[in-house]
């Protein structure tokens, strides 16, 4: 019965520990975790690597990206956007007051303002907001407002 007991209380201990060391990241972590995935973002773009760039994305037919006038459902039809409206002159992105707020320890939503020049010296520029969900691959957006 004894060796019962040892047994339950060593599983017991097991899970606590466990528990203790599952814990989740804090709202600070969550932020420098997104805030070094813009900046890698920033670089697929600015490496002109379309490919990469989608990776933030989520590829989820459920993924949607509100554009001025458009929305677009799923991941293919935003990498279609993409393609159609940069083809291969994506000029060079940056981001700036870049706001992070935790939604919980898998979700968080960003805001921003973007800028791009381009080579023909034009500099578009605009705001955003991402929903971010992160899953087994690490962060991805979910909902791109990028009017």
């Amino acid at each position: 019965m004894t060796k019962h007991l040892f047994a339950r209380f060593f599983f017991a201990l097991g899970l606590a520990g466990f528990a203790v060391g599952a814990a989740p990241a804090t709202a600070a972590d969550i932020r420098t975790e997104i805030a070094a995935f813009m900046t890698q973002s920033a670089h697929d773009w600015n490496a002109g690597n379309l490919d990469a760039f989608m990776h933030g994305y989520k590829n989820s037919p459920a993924t949607i990206y509100v554009g001025a006038k458009t929305i677009f459902h799923g991941y293919a039809a935003i990498r279609g956007h993409y393609a159609s409206h940069y083809g291969k002159t994506m000029g060079v992105l940056s981001f700036s007051d870049l706001t992070i707020r935790s939604l919980g320890p898998d979700y968080a939503v960003a805001v921003a303002h973007w800028h791009l020049a381009m080579t023909d010296g034009t500099k578009p520029t605009g705001i955003f907001s991402l929903v971010l969900h992160r899953g087994p691959g690490g962060w991805h957006i979910i909902v791109d407002h990028s009017p």
